[in-house]
């Protein structure tokens, strides 16, 4: 194979100095079916898929002034599960790809470490795997296996194509509330996951005129605010929210392409209070030019000369340091990967999709697949009375719950 390289797109960077055992910075999409998988046709499945999505082939590699990516000619090997849900990924110095393919009964999992891809990309790769998997294990005809786009158009680094110089404002934060408590022993978390029908979500949502994710941080908030100490309760609570980019600006990359909105809430009112003024945060916030703004305040420092000459273990410390100040006035995070859409001649085998993410505090991911809307929580805490609020709080409204969870011991 002939050797390519790239830079890591502007949100990756963050990643790798950053990275370590308590938040390895990995992400799971798993696409549950309808049956056991078979081992033999998703290494196959997989092997093909990545023909359609080449730079998943990449290892990390160091420069003197940069991290990137360069093409490597290893085989992806898929196995059955058996390491804990998003385990470390990416070692410093060591050849591996940055991603894997494991499999539990009826489950295939798809784990990414984030400097590779963002959730949208990774997606992209599973439903590419599923779709391979599923026509050869069926013998199907017909099924569309890729995405419109271009080898180019899924390695093009969008942040880049987008880039205009902008002043960098920082805002003023005051003090966020941290979740704290006893912790899973070795770096482990929960990961639990409520499942329900999308609809009957849909139709909550409306109720209050707002959408999905309005009403999901909106009752998360209110989760958080019903298990906050008095002592607590004048401390703001800051929520991260990505947002993928290519719904506002023309990009079919693979690649990271994603912003973080950042809610911030300090009053102590009702839930359809809270709902109301999540639901305004966000129509104001996702207008593509405050997403524009968001997007080159980051990518303005990438193309400062200054910085640009700087070794790059004096960018790692100072990349360590701004990691560490921005993680300390954040609460949690809300990543909502929308709707998962599949080929129709293979959607009768498909039972759902569920998005997890690696985490050092507490984390909430949704998506749904048809009829079926998973919202899943990834926690250190061994208390886990925030989320149990939560999920008694969306029945108290009506929707009707499933909860699964992994066998992390109390």
């Amino acid at each position: 194979m002939k050797k390519r390289w790239f830079k890591l797109d502007n949100a990756a960077k963050i990643f790798p100095p950053t990275s370590n055992k308590k938040d390895p910075k990995v992400f799971r999409f798993t696409c549950v079916l309808k049956e056991n998988i078979e081992k033999d046709i998703l290494q196959m499945a997989t092997d093909e898929a990545l023909d359609y999505f080449p730079n998943f082939r990449s290892v990390l590699k160091q420069g003197f002034f940069w991290y990137y990516l360069e093409m490597a000619n290893i085989k992806p090997i898929v196995k059955e599960e058996k390491k804990d849900i998003c385990a470390p990924i990416y070692r410093k110095n060591k050849k591996r790809l940055l991603f894997r393919v494991n499999y539990y009964q009826n489950r295939i999992n798809l784990e990414v470490y984030h400097a590779l891809a963002d959730g949208t990309g990774a997606l992209e790769f599973l439903k590419t795997i599923v779709s391979i998997y599923l026509t050869k294990k069926y013998n199907l005809v017909n099924v569309n296996l890729d995405y419109d786009a271009s080898l180019a158009e899924k390695s093009a680094d969008s942040f880049n194509k987008y880039y205009k110089f902008s002043i960098i404002k920082k805002e003023v934060e005051d003090r966020s509330y941290q979740i704290k408590g006893e912790k899973v022993e070795d770096n482990r978390f929960k990961a639990i996951t409520g499942t329900m029908d999308t609809k009957q979500i849909l139709d909550l949502a409306h109720k209050y005129n707002t959408t999905l994710t309005g009403l999901i941080v909106g009752i998360y908030i209110w989760a958080i605010k019903e298990n906050m100490n008095l002592k607590d309760k004048n401390k703001s609570i800051y929520i991260d929210i990505p947002v993928n980019l290519r719904k506002y600006f023309k990009s079919q990359t693979a690649r990271n392409f994603f912003s973080v909105l950042k809610l911030k809430y300090n009053q102590n009112e009702s839930l359809e209070d809270i709902i109301k003024y999540v639901d305004n945060y966000l129509k104001e916030e996702l207008k593509q030019e405050n997403l524009f703004k968001r997007m080159n305040r980051f990518a303005t420092i990438e193309h400062n000369y200054l910085v640009r000459v700087v070794p790059l273990f004096i960018k790692n410390i100072v990349l360590r340091f701004a990691n560490y100040v921005e993680r300390k006035n954040l609460t949690t995070s809300v990543t909502n990967l929308g709707v998962v859409k599949m080929p129709l001649e293979i959607s009768d085998y498909i039972d759902s999709f569920e998005v997890y993410v690696s985490t050092d505090r507490m984390q909430l991911a949704i998506c749904s697949y048809l009829d079926k809307l998973n919202i899943s929580f990834t926690s250190v805490f061994v208390n886990t009375n925030i989320i149990k609020d939560f999920y008694r709080k969306l029945v108290s409204l009506g929707a009707d719950i499933t909860i699964t969870s992994n066998n992390v011991d109390e």
